[in-house]
């Protein structure tokens, strides 16, 4: 069976959230605005919005993986 394509209204609410958080959040942030898996949110940034953004990583004590829309 070959591999089903993202779903268009997913990418969009992925994509909404991230436009009114420019300064960027965790992927577990993105899940709960969203409503979606935090699994399903790192999958679709992975494999199908990585052109359209960037990973920042801030040292508060650890490493934390922050995630924003290129300008």
């Amino acid at each position: 069976m070959p591999k089903k394509g993202p779903d268009p209204e997913k990418l969009e609410k992925i994509r909404r959230v991230l436009k009114l958080n420019p300064q960027g959040l965790w992927v577990r942030e993105i899940a709960r605005k969203t409503g979606l898996d935090k699994s399903l949110v790192s999958r679709y940034l992975a494999e199908f919005l990585y052109d359209e953004v960037k990973e920042v990583y801030s040292v508060k004590g650890k490493l934390i993986k922050i995630v924003k829309l290129r300008k």
